[in-house]
């Protein structure tokens, strides 16, 4: 019997280590410069962001491009720049390799 228990709590730890995924959260004033680094290389990058009506919208982020006056995203470097943060920009970041940030501006 302790040994079926053992295994059972083994494997439940054994499955947590590894299908756990790890979000990071990082918080900013506004007016602020932001540069948020990725691990990997990533092709495309997501951010979930509630706009000035309360709707929620998709940001999608490919290459080095501009999307509207203050966000840029460098492939090379796997940065999102924000030169000036500002409160709609605080919601969830995520990549296509399943690395998310959860940005708050305070």
């Amino acid at each position: 019997m302790i040994r079926k228990s053992s295994i059972i709590i083994l494997l439940g730890l054994i499955s947590v280590a590894f299908c756990s995924v790890s979000q990071r959260m990082m918080s900013v004033k506004p007016g602020e410069r932001l540069e948020m680094e990725f691990y990997e290389n990533i092709t495309i990058f997501t951010r979930m962001v509630y706009n000035a009506k309360d709707v929620l919208q998709t940001h999608f982020f490919r290459n080095k491009q501009k999307v509207g006056p203050a966000t840029t995203f460098n492939k090379k470097k796997s940065l999102l720049i924000i030169p000036k943060v500002r409160l709609l920009d605080a919601e969830t970041y995520s990549a296509t390799s399943g690395d998310s940030v959860q940005l708050y501006v305070m």
